[in-house]
C-alpha cells in the first residue's frame, strides 16, 4: 500500500518527529502531506485542532462520513488526522491549507495563527504527489 510506504518514509526522515503522545491532536494545524488516492477519494493528512482545506477548489468539501479511528483503521496510526476529499482531475497543482480552531489545551490557550500552515502539491497524473513543499507555522514547535 503506497500509504504506508508514504508515511514511512516522512517517519524515517523525521519530518513527523515533533510529536508527543498526544501533541498531534492539539495546537495550531501543521504538518500537512498529501498522500494520495485511495477508494476514490484524495487523502490528506495533518497535525493539530481544526481542519483542512484546498486552496483552488474551496468547493470541495471534506467527507465526514467516518470519524478519526476509523480512519486510523484505514490509513494507519501516526499520530495524524486524515481529511477525505473528493476527486479532481489529474495531473494538478493544488495548495492545501490548514484552518486552526481556536481551543484552550494542555499547553495552554491557542490563538488562530495570522498566517496558516500550507503546502503546495504537484500531483502527477496517477493521482499521487509528485512533489511537495510545505510552509509551515513554527509558533508551536
Amino acid at each position: 500500500m503506497k500509504f504506508v510506504a508514504i508515511l514511512s518514509v516522512l517517519l524515517f526522515l523525521g519530518a513527523l518527529e515533533h510529536a508527543s503522545a498526544l501533541d498531534w491532536m492539539n495546537g495550531p494545524i501543521r504538518d500537512i502531506y498529501y498522500l494520495g488516492v485511495q477508494d476514490n477519494r484524495m487523502v490528506i493528512a495533518y497535525r493539530g485542532m481544526g481542519s483542512v482545506y484546498i486552496q483552488s477548489q474551496r468547493n470541495l468539501r471534506e467527507y465526514h462520513d467516518s470519524n478519526w479511528m476509523r480512519k486510523n483503521q484505514k490509513y494507519g496510526n501516526y499520530q495524524c488526522h486524515y481529511a477525505e476529499f473528493p476527486l479532481i482531475s489529474f495531473p494538478q497543482n493544488i495548495k492545501v491549507v490548514g484552518n486552526t480552531r481556536p481551543h484552550s489545551g494542555w499547553r495552554g490557550h491557542v490563538r488562530k495563527p495570522p498566517v496558516e500552515t500550507w503546502t503546495y502539491v504537484r500531483i502527477g497524473s496517477n493521482g499521487f504527489p509528485i512533489s511537495q513543499r510545505m510552509s509551515a507555522n513554527k509558533s508551536w514547535y
